[in-house]
This record gives C-alpha cells, structure tokens and sequence, in this order.
C-alpha cells in the first residue's frame, strides 16, 4: 500500500505545475465537416511550461511533434514527457469531448516548435509553441 500511494503521489505532483510554470490550454475542435482546429493555435510558452490538450469535439485526436524542429536530445526528452505516447512524439489518443491530456515541456530551448494532429493531417490541423 505504501508503494502505490507513493507512485499515486508521484502522478499527481507530476501533473501539477512547478513554481513559475504557466498551464497553457488548448481546445481541440471540429467545428464544420472538413474543418479540425486547434485553438488556440499558436502559444507563446516558457520551455518548462505545461500545455494542456483538451478535446472539444470530434475525435478521436493524436498530438504529435515536428522532428525536424527538435534537437536529437530535445527529441528524447520530450518523449519521455509525452504520457500515453502512441509512437515517436506523440501523445495518446485522445477519444471525444472531454479527453485530455498534459505535458509538462521538459526545458526546451527558445525556438519554434510545430504540432498536429497526426489523425487529421489531411485536414492541415496544425499548431505552433513559440518557446521564449
């Protein structure tokens, strides 16, 4: 017992912001038929922040990360940041309204760093963290 309330512990402090740290949102929508959006879709953050997805409508959604506008070890620690991850940075499937997830951005440098949303990359369903 005292094992899982310790990972339990660990969970939620995870999830939790640290001192300084800014949760930023970001709504997943499908508003129209051929048309899936994030909003909003560009984000100014700190490179320790925390972004929150969250499933308006539709669905089912995958987030994932732009390779090429991370460095190899950025790459790393982004994915071990991704929780549930579905593959090479990418986040789980997030299924219909309601569903989220957090990641916790793991120090990443100033630059600009592109996301989508792998289930609707037909549809141009892109977003853009600036990190300061």
């Amino acid at each position: 017992m005292p094992a899982r309330l310790a990972m339990l512990t660990g969970l939620l402090l995870w999830a939790l912001p640290l001192a300084g740290q800014r949760v930023h949102e970001v709504r997943l929508r499908h508003p129209a038929p051929e048309e899936f959006r994030f909003a909003p879709a560009r984000l100014v953050v700190g490179g320790s922040d925390v972004i929150e997805f969250t499933v308006e409508s539709g669905g089912p959604y995958v987030i994932g990360f732009e390779p090429a506008d991370l460095a190899p070890a950025d790459q790393a620690r982004l994915q071990e940041a991704l929780p549930g991850s579905t593959g090479a940075l990418r986040g789980p499937v997030l299924a219909g309204p309601g569903a989220s997830f957090r990641v916790r951005l793991p120090g990443l440098p100033a630059g600009r760093y592109r996301y989508l949303s792998v289930t609707h990359a037909a549809y141009r369903m892109q977003g853009e963290l600036t990190v300061r």
